[in-house]
This record gives C-alpha cells, structure tokens and sequence, in this order.
C-alpha cells in the first residue's frame, strides 16, 4: 500500500471531524451567546416591568388622595387624612411618607404657625428651611409658602412639618411644574429634611390640588390650594419592586432630566439585592456622583440593548444594565469542541485498528500465498523423487542388486521424512497464526529426550552431534511436541550449513529460574544484515549458497519458544559458527 493511500482516509477524516467540530462549536456557541442575550433581555424587561408598576401604583395612590380632596371640596380634616392614607402606608413600605402641603400668603403665616403650636404643643414651631450649612432654621419672609401640614406616619417623619417645600430649588421646580400643568411632577434627587443619614438619594411627586376646576394655566396659578405629596428612597422603591427577582443583573438608576452631575440616583447590586447609593464611604463601584458610568456602547453587545426608560412624575429615569460576567469560555461550545475531538479521535482509532487489521490480513494472505507456493515448490522435489525411486525399483526389482535396492529404498524415507517435516512445520505456523496451537507441559526425562532428539537428526558424512550438560538427569515440565520441533529445527539447521566433518554440540544448562537449550556449530554462519531477518518465515540468508531449505526452520522453533514464554538469542560471525539459543522459563 503506497503512502498517499494509506494516509489519504486519515486525512479526510481528521478534516472532516476538525470541520465539522469547528462548524458545530461556531454554532453552538452562536446559540448559547444568543441565548444569554435572550434571557439578558427578558430579564431586563421584568426587572424594568416590576418598576414601572411599582411607580404606576404609588402614582394611582395619590390620585386616590386627589379624589378624597374632590369629594370634600378640598376641606380635608388631618384625622380624614390620617386614616385615608393608613392602609396605603402600611401595604406599601416603599412609600416613605404621604403629605399635605397647602399654599400660604405671607399673610397667612403668623396664623398658620400659630395654629401649628396649638396643635403640636410645641411653641417654638413654625415654618422652616435649611441654611446653607443643612440645618433646619426659621424661614425667611417671601410672599407664599408651600408647608409640610399634614404627614403620614409622623414618627421617624416629624423633622418634616412645617418645612416650606418652595425653599429649596429642586423642589421649588417640580411645584411650578406640577401647579402649571395640572399634573403630578416629580423632583430630582434630594436629601430628605428628615433623613439624617447622609448621601441616601429621595424624591418627592407632586399632585397639584385646586379650589375649583382649572383649565388655563392663570386659573391653575390662581386657584391652586395646595399639594399631595409622596415622599419615596430610591433604594426602598427599587427594592420593593425587586422582591420576587431574583436576577443576577446589576443596574444604574439614572434620572435623565437632570442635569449631567446630578443624574445619577443609585447603582443596584444584584448579589446583595440592595441599592448602593453612599458613595461618601466609597461604597460605590464607579466613583463619585456619576463621573465614571461606563457608556451603554461600551457594555453592550452588538443588537442588544442595555437600557429602559421608566417615566415618572413628568421625568425620564434611565437604567442602565451591566449584562452578567459569564465564564470566557462557553460550556456548551467547549463541550462541543470536546465531544467532536473525541468523535474524531475514536474514528481515526478505529480506522488504524480497521487498517493494522487489513493490513495484517493481507500479510496473513500472502504468507498463506507463500506458504502454499513453497509448500508446493518444496513438496515436488521429495514427491518426484518418491515418485521417480518406486518407479526404478518397481521396473528394476529383479535387476537390483540388495545394496541398490536398500539404497532406493533409503531415498524414498528420506525424501518421506523431509515431507513429513515440511508439512509439520506449514501446519505448526497455520495453527499459531490462527491462535490455536496450545501448550500442555508434561514431566519429561530431561537426557532422555534429548537424546531421542538427537538420534532422529540425520548427519551428513563426517559430522558429529555431541549432548553436552550437568543437569541432565532430571525430570523437567515442558511441552513435548512444541520442545522437540525447537530442537530439531536448530539442530537440522546446525546439520544443513555445516560442513562435513564439523561437530554440532548440544549444551543444557540450567540457572534458578531457567533452562538454556544451545545450539552451536561451526558453519557457514549468518551475515550481520541477516541476523534480525532470521526468524521471519521464508527468510533465507545471501550466503545459503545451493543449500536447500524453505526458510521455515527458524519461524518455527521461534514461534515454540514464545509459546513457552521463552526467547531465543543469536550469536554468529561469518565463516565463524553459529550459536543458536533457547531460554525457557523453569517450572517449579
């Protein structure tokens, strides 16, 4: 098989499996990138739905606290109010307060305060705002105010009454806004007169509340008579509505009306379910007032949108989501990835065992096809000589003379033997490569069986074959048959390459935990080329000359010995002998 044919299946499979394992994790990974975005964005429009219902519900709240105004023709009692607004407080808990805040003239102001005495008990109070420094103080005089009267619940709230809300400029501009259009209007962030921890981000909505129907914006101006008003944390909003998400997305609350540095409202931390707003104690991520928010360009993917927009109070709040740190390798794209490799890998096994299998059935081919042409080949030499000795002796028997006759006689059990040996060693390699040759050790008389050995080898004139050891009178536990066809096959090579006259020792020897068989001559020896060929079938030496042989000799005794658990070993120069070995392992 030439080498582009036997590489060329390995080739397209390796590229077929990388192709397709690299096209299936693309898309696999495509998928589970898409999926992400999917479930991002579903999460974005609940986590976005659950606020929005949550400030629709405190908007429908304070209409409701309109409605009680209407139906009283705007005299509403603080008692009426208190219990109004009770169930509401307590249903709600992210509503900090609900209020009344009436208009007062500069007029009204010595009564108002007087009133609000009587009713506190508390002689000193009256209507107040903040100094410069943040401290509650007494208010200036200016022609109308716009004081807390009426809050619920007053505890944790009280700092609250009588602070004139028109004081302070962002609430100032959500009044006129809310009185103008007749509509609720919603502050920008704020600190809460009575919030005493620092930096935690409130806003109030305004609902205006006139003395009669007004249509135009002179009769708004004109006949408003005061203001209900919620009073909400940013942080107690958003988490309320947050309650039953349980969504590993983080958030900015940005209040887009605003100006640029005041924009930024909380920062929403998904692991502690809470909003951060205290940047004072560096507890948020980005930095201080805003400055670092990442852009929405910079945290979104392509096609995915970051952002919601929530409207509230005639304001546009902006969130800003941070999609989640997902692993920097998808699973199921690595997984993916994997299994193909592994698809792959399993296939190019398969076709390396499929390939050593066929490969090894065409050599189990040819070296039957050898086999049977050497077979046949040697086979013809001894049948045309048995054939050729009867014929002569059959034709001749009464010419022949006794001596003749023996002789014919000797060539035809010699080529019989040599047959008889040819096809014990074809079958002994058939029955090895088919796995079905076994071994059954039995006690052997050790001299005694080496010296049967070595009477059934037939010597060339002049040769000699010596048994040599110590150790031979003893019982060993050994194959028989698969021990005798070692020794005759090194021994009739031993014959068959030595010259006449050259003796063939056969030495025993024996250590703990083996027995050596060696066969030594001084023949024609094997070439150093030859010497890791030797023991393959059909294999013959440069230097066999016109000796005869099939080359199964040595395949032979090699394929017993391993059967046995032994080895052989080659010692050999040319011209210089040769020492043919085998170790068996000792039986116990």
């Amino acid at each position: 098989m030439s080498f582009r044919s036997r590489h060329l299946p390995f080739g397209l499979i390796l590229a077929l499996g990388l192709g397709t394992t690299l096209a299936a994790t693309f898309w696999v990974g495509r998928w589970e990138r898409l999926s992400r975005q999917s479930e991002f964005q579903k999460q974005i429009n609940n986590l976005t739905t659950a606020l929005q219902r949550t400030t629709n519900r405190y908007n429908e709240l304070l209409l409701s606290v309109g409605d009680l105004y209407s139906a009283n023709a705007q005299a509403v009692t603080e008692p009426a109010f208190s219990r109004f607004v009770q169930r509401a407080i307590a249903t709600y808990p992210g509503i900090q307060a609900l209020e009344w805040a009436p208009l007062l003239s500069q007029r009204d102001r010595t009564a108002y305060e007087q009133w609000l005495q009587t009713r506190t008990r508390q002689p000193e109070l009256g209507i107040t705002e903040r100094n410069a420094a943040g401290n509650l103080v007494r208010a200036s005089e200016r022609s109308s105010y716009v004081p807390v009267t009426f809050l619920e619940p007053w505890q944790t709230n009280e700092a609250a009454l009588g602070y004139d809300l028109a004081s302070d400029s962002t609430r100032r501009i959500a009044l006129e806004r809310a009185r103008d259009t007749g509509e609720m209007a919603a502050t920008g962030r704020i600190q809460l007169v009575q919030d005493r921890a620092e930096n935690q981000y409130s806003f109030l909505v305004f609902l205006p509340v006139y003395r009669q129907s007004a249509i135009s914006l002179t009769q708004r101006r004109q006949r408003l008579q005061g203001y209900i008003l919620g009073v909400f944390r940013v942080a107690d909003v958003v988490e309320e509505s947050l309650t039953d998400l349980d969504y590993d997305v983080d958030f900015y609350i940005l209040d887009r009306t605003a100006k640029d540095d005041e924009q930024l409202l909380g920062f929403y931390d998904a692991e502690k379910q809470q909003v951060v707003s205290d940047w004072g104690k560096g507890q948020f991520p980005v930095g201080r007032s805003g400055v670092e928010i990442p852009s929405p360009a910079l945290l979104c993917a392509p096609g995915l949108s970051c952002t919601a927009t929530l409207s509230l109070g005639q304001r546009e709040w902006q969130l800003l989501f941070l999609p989640p740190r997902y692993p920097a390798l998808p699973w199921a794209a690595l997984a993916t990835a994997l299994i193909g490799l592994l698809l792959t890998t399993v296939l190019l096994v398969y076709l390396t065992r499929w390939q050593s299998e066929l490969r090894r059935s065409r050599e189990l081919s040819d070296l039957k096809l050898r086999l049977f042409s050497m077979a046949s080949h040697e086979l013809r030499t001894p049948l045309s000589v048995i054939s050729v000795s009867a014929q002569s002796l059959g034709a001749n028997r009464d010419s022949l003379t006794p001596q003749q006759q023996t002789t014919v006689v000797e060539r035809i059990q010699l080529a019989a033997r040599r047959m008889g040996q040819l096809v014990e060693d074809i079958l002994m390699l058939t029955r090895a490569e088919a796995g079905k040759l076994e071994v059954n050790p039995e006690i052997l008389e050790l001299g005694l069986f080496c010296r049967q050995v070595c009477d059934q080898i037939q010597l060339l004139p002049g040769q000699t074959l010596l048994l040599e050891g110590q150790d031979l009178e003893v019982k060993v536990y050994f194959d028989k048959k698969l021990l005798q066809s070692v020794l005759t096959n090194l021994l009739s090579n031993a014959v068959k390459y030595s010259p006449p006259g050259c003796p063939i020792r056969l030495v025993v020897t024996a250590t703990a935990e083996t027995w050596t068989f060696q066969v030594i001559d001084r023949g024609i020896g094997i070439p150093t080329a030859a010497q890791g060929h030797i023991f393959e079938a059909f294999y013959r030496g440069d230097n066999v000359g016109q000796v005869q042989g099939t080359g199964l000799g040595l395949a032979v005794a090699k394929t017993c010995v391993e059967l046995m658990a032994g080895h052989l070993t080659v010692q050999s120069e040319p011209t210089g002998g040769t020492c043919i070995a085998a170790v068996l392992p000792r039986v116990h």
